[in-house]
């Protein structure tokens, strides 16, 4: 299993002198297991990407891909009108998630490429994209590779996933606020699991400004990491003006509680 970030920035791309380092591009991670590709959220990092997988099998019109989005707020989703395959007709795209958030996936994605805000509409892309709703608790399988999600705390609701291939797995838990205690649905979501990339779009010391707006903290991240027993840490979703030095302090603090707690930046790619 193969896993690169191309989007770790949260609510507004950031382009900018102060977020070089670690990027300013909104979600968009790529999940290889083996030759299935699941790209979780399709924020801008997404376009990123898409040029990258023209050099391959997808510019000639012969890939397929799973795309699982977390809920539909611009951040997640903005991405794909700019993503080039879904322009290459021959490509399969497979765009899943819970078609109850935010009153439906499909219709906000149309919505998005409506002519007020896009010259394409969706189904203009040449290549086939197809939508499937995903269940709470109802694992799925992508070829080899199973699927399981859990709702979280977030406003509108987002979903989860725990992406499994061959004895690795992967958990991606953005947009999920932990209130006073830990969710209960995330720690066998979270359960063993080799990474866990994790929503830390505020600092400890922010949080309460912001409680009811559904994020969370890199304290938060470790002590659920702790319960589940997992193996690495990612932190994900930087707030839009959190600097490079200022998430270098932040993973400073986090590893001198949880060693293996690492910051997710553009173009790293990690190999389980």
């Amino acid at each position: 299993m193969k896993i690169k970030y191309y989007g770790v920035r949260g609510t507004v791309a950031t382009p900018g002198q102060s977020t070089i380092r670690y990027g300013g591009n909104t979600p968009c991670v790529a999940v290889w297991c083996g030759k299935e590709l699941v790209i979780l959220d399709a924020g801008t990092g997404l376009r990123v990407l898409g040029d990258e997988l023209g050099q391959t099998r997808f510019g000639k019109g012969q890939g397929s891909a799973t795309l699982l989005i977390s809920h539909t707020h611009w951040d997640h989703i903005q991405g794909f009108p700019f993503f080039s395959p879904g322009y290459i007709q021959g490509n399969v795209i497979r765009i899943m998630g819970a078609h109850q958030i935010n009153k439906g996936l499909e219709t906000a994605l149309h919505y998005q490429q409506q002519y007020q805000n896009f010259p394409v509409l969706l189904s203009q892309m040449p290549s086939r994209i197809t939508f499937k709703a995903l269940e709470e608790g109802v694992s799925h399988r992508i070829g080899d590779v199973g699927v399981e999600t859990a709702e979280m705390n977030h406003p509108g609701g987002s979903f989860g996933y725990r992406v499994t291939w061959k004895d690795k797995t992967v958990v991606y838990a953005t947009d999920t606020e932990h209130y006073n205690s830990m969710d209960h649905k995330l720690i066998p979501l979270c359960k063993d699991a080799d990474i866990l990339i994790y929503d830390s779009t505020y600092t400890p010391e922010e949080y309460p400004d912001f409680v009811g707006y559904g994020h969370s903290t890199y304290e938060e991240g470790i002590k659920l990491a702790k319960e589940a027993g997992v193996k690495s840490l990612h932190l994900f979703h930087h707030h839009p003006n959190h600097t490079d030095d200022m998430l270098d302090e932040m993973l400073k603090k986090a590893r001198a509680i949880f060693p293996k707690t690492y910051m997710a930046k553009e173009g790293w790619e990690v190999e389980i």
